[in-house]
């Protein structure tokens, strides 16, 4: 009997065996862009539910708005931590002026296109489980959609970071190493516009983001694609040097001190110095622990939490031996990911230089989860990868990965539904005309009487305010004097401070220490230096109003 006449061997002739992963694969992929639709619905409907009227207590976003109204108002360049955000937030001002839900619906829209964008940059790239996955982790963990409806940068830097990352994988796959060093620039040049314009955006949307073109080159480096770290730091730097120049030449130069008060050893306290070698790499491996083994288990609800922002009060544990443990995962899986998928690993090196940044730019109190935000997406990515290759060895662990990511979608899912159940009495108040309604007594007098300044005060008159990006937003748009730090509590040099800045008005709240309890312990910078002019010079203040009861803030006239 030939060959050609036999049976066909029975080893050959059983069908192959598939696993549970494979299997989901192959329906995510034949279901494709419903399950994406579906999910990015759900975005959509927990960004709404989700929505906050209110400006956050941090001040950070206040700010924000408030370099938009200068550009807009006074031309002054919000140089200052990133003029990306205010620049486009400016947009949205001249249209609805100081409406901060309109402003905040910029935020909406960003987390809109980031999740689509993701989609597009990942879609075909990774494997449909994986990318089905942290689709809809950042459609619906309870962290990434509070920024959403935030006047913070978070959102937006997301959503111009998924464009960049959609540009550079669209260049990775178009790589011709054969082509000489015209021709290979001459084949991608649109791409290659386009990558030096985003990261122009994305590194002024941050201080810190400039690390991100470092880990582009890295990858390149590390793939011996020589000719596409020319092209990159080429097309980089010819947009930075045309948004140097309009800016220069419009705005006048950056008077920024931005690195200054990134390398003080307290952010708030200038006299204590800045940090040396030593300093920054305590500084490193400080926010390496807080952020790693706290704040990243928290936003994977995978930690007990407390409040969504980090402020005074809430307890802040970290494990080092958690990120010990993290960190040898993250570097397994990345030095994994080498020769499995390209994508992958450009995100992991890109990811290392991003946070590596953030740990070294930031002081170690600053404490704020949302400066990670930003890394959280990818960390997930390069996470789930590694755990779904590892899972597709056996079915047992293959039915583990599958429960494992189940449990963590339903508690994401959960947090996010108590959220928006308890944000909508608050929402549905604030529509309709109450702006007060979900702060304490506190903020709620504080911010009453930064309007009343507004309303009944002279329009030239200088008022003095602990929070004076909080007080311009209540207070329709006036300027206010800060007092972020105590100068002094000599009652002489108080007076003579003030009176350089033509300040006639102090506001003095009693702004809690810990916004969730009322135990007494208050923010008491103005207190500290009224308190001696008080005492030295009874006569030179004049009470005009107090605004509440419990917890009251007085407005004060100083008669120099």
């Amino acid at each position: 009997m030939s060959k050609k006449n036999q049976p066909a061997n029975k080893k050959n002739s059983q069908p192959v065996k598939t696993g549970m992963l494979d299997n989901l694969n192959k329906w995510l992929e034949a279901r494709d862009k419903k399950v994406f639709y579906s999910i990015l619905f759900l975005s959509t409907l927990f960004t709404l539910l989700l929505f906050d009227s209110k400006v956050s207590l941090g001040g950070d976003d206040s700010s924000y708005i408030e370099r938009a109204w200068s550009l807009i108002n006074e031309g002054k360049f919000p140089y200052f931590q990133g003029p990306g955000y205010p620049v486009i937030l400016s947009f949205f001002m001249r249209i609805f002026g100081l409406n901060i839900v309109a402003l905040k619906f910029l935020s909406v829209l960003c987390q809109f296109g980031f999740v689509w964008v993701t989609y597009l940059t990942f879609r075909k790239r990774i494997p449909y489980t994986v990318l089905f996955a942290l689709i809809a982790f950042i459609s619906v963990n309870n962290f990434v959609q509070y920024y959403a409806s935030q006047t913070y940068t978070e959102t937006f830097f997301l959503f111009v970071q998924s464009i960049c990352l959609y540009i550079t994988f669209n260049i990775i796959d178009n790589i011709n190493e054969k082509a000489g060093w015209a021709e290979g620039f001459k084949e991608n040049y649109k791409l290659w516009l386009l990558f030096g314009l985003m990261f122009v955006v994305l590194t002024i949307s941050k201080s810190i983001a400039f690390v991100t073109i470092a880990g582009v080159l890295l990858y390149f480096l590390l793939n011996k694609n020589y000719k596409q770290i020319v092209y990159a730091l080429a097309a980089y730097l010819v947009f930075r040097g045309i948004y140097q120049l309009i800016t220069t030449s419009m705005y006048g130069a950056n008077d920024s001190n931005q690195l200054e008060l990134m390398l003080r050893k307290d952010l708030y306290k200038p006299e204590g110095g800045h940090e040396d070698m030593g300093g920054m790499i305590d500084r490193f491996f400080a926010n390496f622990n807080t952020y790693v083994s706290y704040h990243m288990y928290r936003i994977f609800n995978l930690r007990l939490i407390g409040s969504i922002e980090v402020l005074d009060g809430e307890t802040i544990t970290p494990l080092p031996a958690l990120s010990f443990v993290s960190t040898i995962i993250l570097a397994v899986f990345t030095f994994f990911s080498y020769k499995k998928n390209k994508f992958i690993f450009f995100s992991s090196i890109y990811l290392i230089a991003l946070v590596g940044g953030v740990f070294f730019g930031v002081q170690a109190n600053n404490m704020q989860s949302r400066l990670i935000i930003i890394a959280i997406p990818l960390i997930f990515l390069v996470l789930f990868y590694g755990m779904y290759e590892f899972a597709k060895r056996n079915s047992t662990l293959q039915f583990f990965f599958i429960a494992f990511s189940i449990v963590m979608l339903v508690i994401s899912l959960g947090k996010s539904s108590i959220n928006a159940k308890q944000n909508f009495v608050a929402l549905k108040k604030n529509m309709s005309g109450d702006m007060y309604y979900g702060y304490t007594p506190d903020w709620e007098n504080f911010l009453k009487l930064s309007k009343y300044c507004a309303d009944s005060l002279p329009k030239d008159a200088q008022v003095l305010s602990r929070k004076p990006n909080m007080s311009f937003i209540y207070g329709k748009g006036k300027k206010f004097v800060g007092q972020y730090i105590v100068n002094s509590e000599n009652a002489d040099t108080v007076l003579m401070d003030w009176k350089k800045e033509n300040v006639k008005y102090v506001i003095m709240p009693n702004l809690r220490q810990n916004p969730k309890k009322n135990n007494g312990r208050i923010i008491n910078t103005i207190q500290r230096m009224l308190g001696p002019v008080v005492q030295k010079y009874p006569e030179k203040l004049k009470l005009l109003k107090t605004e509440g009861t419990d917890e009251p803030a007085y407005l004060y006239e100083i008669n120099y």
